[in-house]
């Protein structure tokens, strides 16, 4: 369960809610309103809010086109784990330091935020070993999406 991560969460918000509970360092990550099917990191810098963008390829995640990684936890582990490697546009180092948890995780299975269509449409047509089930679902974003699977 990723309690970092902020499903239903605007730049606007995030900004309040980084402000009101957060300290330097603190940190969430949201689904982009801006780029449908990008990511926004928004990190606490003194008495500020930044938002850094994170791109989803539909391959990998990336910020500024620097380091790949194959989901947005490692990214976040990544950058978390290397202080001083994230820098603003002005050269400001960004420190990833204390998670602020969301208070409603998403812990369902199902729910894939981080995947774009294409992926979770891969998922869901792979062949699952032991699966009882002639359907599968994966809910990515507010999508959900339903595969039926021939009995």
């Amino acid at each position: 369960m990723v309690r970092w991560f902020h499903r239903d969460l605007s730049g606007l918000d995030a900004e309040t809610l980084l402000k009101g509970r957060g300290v330097h360092g603190s940190f969430l990550a949201r689904p982009s309103r801006k780029n449908q099917g990008d990511f926004s990191l928004s990190v606490r810098v003194g008495d500020q809010v930044t938002h850094i963008r994170i791109q989803n390829s539909g391959d990998f995640y990336d910020l500024y086109g620097g380091e790949k990684f194959a989901t947005l936890t490692e990214l976040v582990e990544y950058y978390t784990q290397q202080q001083g490697v994230l820098q603003d546009r002005d050269g400001t180092i960004i420190h990833l330091k204390y998670p602020l948890n969301c208070s409603d995780p998403t812990s369902e299975r199902w729910y894939h935020g981080h995947m774009s269509g294409g992926q979770a449409e891969t998922l869901l047509q792979a062949p699952r070993s032991g699966s009882p089930t002639s359907r599968s679902c994966v809910r990515v974003d507010a999508t959900q999406w339903v595969v039926r699977r021939p009995s």
